[in-house]
């Protein structure tokens, strides 16, 4: 097992340019997987923890790089509320006759409407003036969901710099809740396409 970690932070993870070529590395061949952080920033004694034990998962106990990840970030609450983090991987599908190597990127991240990180999008942006999540007040809407049904929870945003409100909003299809006993831990594929980017509100 060939790995990188990068204990960079901020664009390193989060500029698509960057997140594509991290993805490349491992699509070369170079690489079993990348692992880096995405947040603004990281604090040492925040992070180092759950990054020693997602190294050790993966080259004590020799565990798959995803599964090792969701084990150690994805167990750690304050470590993944301190950055989300990124990770590209490679694994084998099975095509009939033959096994071909396929490479994945995701982001692992802390979802909480309390912190403007709905579904873990600190992206998010208000769909009528595109300000930032950090100038939206975001809440649960309707009847909350809990256990592994949590993310059937919806919605509902006021923007203070338009302040237009919205209600009844659902996760989009594309993100996905970790393991069931690690509520509001989330992935998504990334980098994140236009679409996915417009469907939040993000304006490019």
């Amino acid at each position: 097992m060939r790995g990188l970690a990068l204990c960079s932070c901020g664009p390193t993870g989060r500029v698509t340019k960057s997140a594509t070529l991290l993805k490349q590395m491992v699509e070369y061949n170079i690489f079993d997987f990348v692992f880096c952080f995405s947040g603004v920033s990281t604090i040492d004694s925040m992070v180092v923890p759950a990054l020693s034990r997602f190294l050790e998962n993966v080259f004590v106990y020799d565990m798959k790089p995803w599964e090792a990840l969701e084990r150690s970030f994805g167990e750690d609450r304050h470590a993944l509320e301190a950055s989300p983090v990124v990770l590209c991987f490679s694994g084998r599908r099975y095509t009939g006759d033959s096994y071909e190597r396929v490479v994945e990127s995701r982001m692992l991240a802390y979802s909480s409407f309390a912190d403007s990180r709905p579904w873990g999008l600190d992206m998010f942006c208000c769909e009528n003036c595109g300000g930032p999540s950090q100038n939206i007040k975001f809440n649960a809407c309707g009847r909350k969901s809990y256990g592994n049904k949590w993310l059937q929870t919806k919605m509902k945003y006021y923007c203070r710099q338009c302040k237009v409100s919205k209600q009844a909003i659902p996760a989009p299809d594309w993100v996905n809740s970790c393991r069931s006993d690690n509520m509001y831990r989330v992935w998504y594929n990334w980098p994140l396409t236009n679409e996915q980017l417009a469907s939040i509100g993000v304006r490019y």
